[in-house]
């Protein structure tokens, strides 16, 4: 079965840690079966945080969170992941083009 769900859950990097809202696809094959989450996203943090990689803990899972250019980028999937360091991504980042796609009103400065 699959659904969204709101995940409250501890963002940990940067030196820092906080609490943290998230939003995630909840996969799970059966009520008694291992329960995946995926395509993962930090939507309420408390402001002032910096940019860099973080980590959202919540019930015994742990991904992996990334803040750009004061956005938190989604991540895929519960399963560990490979982050490269910021210096070795390349500076037109896809993953930033793509949500600025998705979210066109980003590219106005309409963040609030």
């Amino acid at each position: 079965m699959r659904s969204v769900v709101l995940i409250r859950g501890l963002l940990k990097g940067m030196g820092r840690e906080a609490p943290c809202d998230m939003l995630a696809m909840k996969d799970a094959a059966s009520e008694t079966g291992p329960v995946f989450y995926s395509r993962c996203c930090v939507i309420d943090a408390p402001h002032g945080l910096p940019d860099g990689v973080y980590v959202v803990t919540f019930s015994g899972h742990v991904v992996a969170a990334r803040k750009e250019g004061g956005l938190w980028l989604p991540e895929c999937a519960t399963s560990p992941l490979q982050i490269e360091p910021r210096a070795s991504r390349p500076n037109d980042s896809s993953e930033i083009a793509q949500i600025i796609e998705v979210l066109p009103w980003l590219k106005n400065d309409h963040v609030a």
